[in-house]
């Protein structure tokens, strides 16, 4: 009865433990290997694999002909993620990570059909999305001032504010006290304490559906713990924390093509309209916008159906990454309650490992002790 019970424990055991290996599987495979991650294994198989890509310089003027859309964020339980510090060395082994997934979409369709998938970490997105908008918004600042007649005002200010709100370019008007997004597009301490001087600190992270990236108050520097509802409010006379409620980006389709004023101006000067005249007309290669290029080389990229990219040089590597492991993970953590439940389930992971290789020895022992015994009975076949 004794060694059933023992078989029965060790069976469950064995059980248990492989479903949670397949789980460290996922884990593991998903973070070091197939996506975008902040771990110290990931980033050294990633650096490796861009130095292979980078023995020649892929061109990507193709991507002047789509559009980028962004479609979900995702947050999953990482070794070594952005809540812990970025790897075993400088915190501890397991944390959150916050994904973005993103499609190029051909110019031109309602439709993504024909497009690409892909992951980036949601830090590297809101950054090069945020870039992009402060330099299409001081372009169309710029563009305004040009066409505003002030030479005969006496306040240049009050006279450009006038042409920005006509332009519907509020965003012109530059506020001293207007809050700096720029400074927490990565987890970083808030400008204000509580009355015991305890610091509080700023971060993106993914709303609840996935559809929306928005800014959260947390009291840890690793932006892992939020803060009580309300407690921005408390300390910053009753005003909300920007982007707390609206999406840090939308879902409209942003062009990868650089619109270049020259080309588009068919009002040229002198020599430009002769050379059309005669028939000399050089055609400028239209350029990739840089958020587009610097958003793809860092993807994980899914192009099973991809136009205008030869199939031989399509990127798949990262498909099942994308439609099939990233959600998956996504379920375990909000299963597990977010990203706090990571460490119990190291704790749990770590003590079934002993369990189960106490069980295993046990088990190996007595199938050595019976084969011993046999063997002596019987003697030795090598002789």
């Amino acid at each position: 009865n004794t060694y059933l019970f023992v078989c029965f424990i060790i069976f469950k055991t064995v059980k248990m433990m492989f479903r949670l290996a397949l789980i460290s599987t996922l884990f593991v495979s998903a973070t070091a290997l197939s996506g975008p991650t902040e771990s110290v294994e990931g980033k050294k198989i990633m650096s490796k694999a861009r130095k292979l890509n980078g023995q020649y310089e892929e061109d990507l003027s193709w991507l002047t002909k789509f559009s980028m859309k962004f479609q979900s964020c995702h947050s999953i339980h990482s070794w070594g993620g952005e809540a812990g510090g970025g790897g075993q060395e400088d915190g501890v082994a397991h944390g959150s990570q916050h994904l973005v997934n993103f499609a190029l979409c051909p110019s031109g369709q309602k439709s993504c059909s024909g497009g690409g998938e892909y992951v980036v970490e949601l830090s590297e997105f809101v950054q090069a999305y945020t870039d992009a908008k402060k330099e299409s918004e001081e372009a169309q600042c710029e563009a305004v001032q040009e066409s505003c007649n002030c030479n005969y005002y006496d306040d240049e200010d009050v006279c450009f504010s006038g042409c920005y709100s006509k332009a519907g370019l509020d965003f012109c008007v530059e506020d001293e006290n207007e809050f700096e997004i720029e400074d927490y597009l990565e987890c970083k301490e808030a400008e204000f304490q509580n009355n015991y001087y305890q610091a509080y600190y700023i971060g993106p992270v993914c709303s609840s559906n996935g559809k929306a990236i928005h800014l959260e108050l947390f009291t840890d520097e690793s932006c892992s713990i939020a803060a009580k509802s309300g407690t921005y409010e408390k300390y910053n006379y009753s005003a909300s924390l920007p982007y707390s409620k609206q999406s840090l980006v939308s879902n409209d389709l942003v062009s990868c093509k650089q619109e270049n004023d020259d080309n588009n101006n068919n009002n040229g000067d002198d020599a430009n309209a002769n050379n059309n005249n005669n028939g000399n007309y050089y055609y400028e290669e239209p350029e990739v916008v840089e958020m587009c290029e610097q958003l793809y080389e860092e993807a994980a990229k899914c192009e099973k159906n991809l136009k205008y990219k030869n199939s031989a040089y399509r990127d798949t590597g990262s498909c099942d990454y994308i439609q099939k492991v990233l959600p998956a993970l996504e379920r375990v953590y909000h299963k597990n309650g977010g990203g706090g439940a990571a460490t119990g389930f190291a704790i749990f992971f770590g003590l079934s490992t002993v369990a189960a290789s106490a069980a295993a020895y046990y088990f190996f022992s007595k199938v050595e002790r019976s084969t011993v015994d046999l063997a002596s009975k019987e003697g030795n076949s090598f002789a």
